[in-house]
């Protein structure tokens, strides 16, 4: 790295704040709950896709249709085109912020992601298919505000693209987009969840309600008829670069992954699917994280077993946590199920 590049406090430029070098930057804002978004300038963009992060610890961009993103830094170069330092200069003197050569990191640019070519040829959904889908109106979103904060529901809609889908004469089936760890739209699961709060299923899924968007599309002729779609990736993979020094949950079921990431928002929850989904290659994006592996309650002895075998690839603990605090009679709990019932516990 040429030391030039040394005198920039990249610190205090990466830390203005991403909205107003956005709006100086000529860019439209649009606010979607706790986030903005604007086009994004890593493609042609006609719809906006990349989300600004502005809230707490984060101060960002990232894009869901390429994938590309990164620091305010990162942002005002692919914006303008410029170099790193044309970048630092600009911003230095729009905000005032004086330049040294002492103690200042260096820039280091993020390595873009090296998409390898897959075995069989599938079909990825179009991320513009799925953003058009992307809402809190959804029947889960719905159950979860009554439980948490309706904007840390609206944040989480957010980082996990959560989508509102019409079908079977309902207008809120739950959409669950699985994206993998390079931007790729694997599939679209979608159920139904019951509403009604004093329901014993609030929050539960409606009985044989779950499809997949894939299937569907494909018969609608919204797809090609033959498209083939990738099972082996996690709810939530499109997570982990973002935070790479994250520790991971790992559980069964999106729904316990959503829950677990309201109630502890400093870990990444991701999700399996189903128990057969518990695979090397599916759990291959996890390779080197610390991973706490927390199973339903029935299933504490066989994840145990399967992790078991995989523990060359991440540092994984298996929590019976479930199994412990279920009550008597009841062997599906799960983390949702848990915090559900603490929360009905807290009101009454």
């Amino acid at each position: 790295m040429n030391s030039q590049f040394e005198h920039f406090d990249t610190d205090r430029l990466n830390a203005i704040s991403i909205l107003e070098v956005a709006q100086r930057l000529g860019a439209q804002l649009k606010r979607t709950g706790v986030t903005y978004k604007t086009l994004c300038p890593w493609h042609e963009d006609h719809s906006p896709s990349l989300t600004l992060y502005n809230n707490g610890n984060e101060n960002r961009c990232h894009c869901f249709s390429c994938g590309n993103g990164g620091s305010v830094i990162d942002l005002v170069m692919q914006h303008e085109g410029w170099s790193f330092a044309e970048a630092c200069q600009w911003l230095s003197r729009e905000f005032g912020i004086v330049s040294s050569s002492a103690g200042f990191k260096k820039y280091r640019p993020r390595p873009k992601p090296v998409v390898s070519n897959p075995k069989k040829d599938f079909t990825y959904i179009p991320t513009e298919m799925m953003n058009e889908l992307v809402s809190a109106e959804n029947s889960l979103c719905r159950c979860l505000m009554r439980i948490f904060h309706p904007e840390a529901v609206q944040w989480l809609c957010e980082e996990y693209q959560l989508g509102c889908y019409a079908m079977n004469g309902l207008e809120d089936y739950t959409v669950f987009p699985n994206i993998d760890r390079y931007g790729r739209v694997c599939n679209l699961k979608v159920q139904h969840y019951d509403t009604d709060p004093s329901s014993e299923r609030f929050a539960h899924s409606d009985r044989n309600s779950c499809f997949w968007l894939g299937s569907i599309w494909r018969r609608e002729g919204r797809l090609p008829a033959d498209a083939e779609f990738c099972s082996n990736c996690l709810f939530g993979e499109h997570l982990l670069p973002r935070y790479p020094d994250s520790g991971v949950v790992l559980v069964e079921s999106p729904k316990n992954a959503l829950f677990g990431a309201l109630a502890f928002q400093q870990l990444i929850w991701v999700a399996t699917g189903n128990k057969g989904m518990l695979k090397r290659e599916v759990l291959k994006p996890l390779q080197g994280r610390d991973v706490v592996v927390m199973p339903d309650c029935d299933a504490v002895g066989e994840w145990t077993e399967s992790i078991s075998k995989m523990a060359d690839l991440a540092n994984f603990t298996v929590s019976d946590f479930c199994q412990r605090m279920a009550p008597q009679g009841q062997p599906k709990f799960d983390i949702a199920d848990y915090l559900q019932m603490i929360h009905s516990e807290s009101l009454g």
